[in-house]
């Protein structure tokens, strides 16, 4: 869709634009998906 000649090559372009939000992104997701009131998947070990 990028037009890049494979996935490695997009990866290696853009992997390191947010690699300091990462944990806000998987909070904000993980906060996201609470309030969709989603069954977990797999039940606490």
């Amino acid at each position: 869709m990028l037009g890049h000649s494979s996935a490695a090559m997009t990866l290696d372009t853009y992997a390191d634009l947010f690699d300091g939000d990462l944990d806000s992104v998987s909070d904000a997701l993980d906060h996201a998906v609470s309030l969709l009131n989603v069954p977990k998947m797999c039940p606490p070990a």
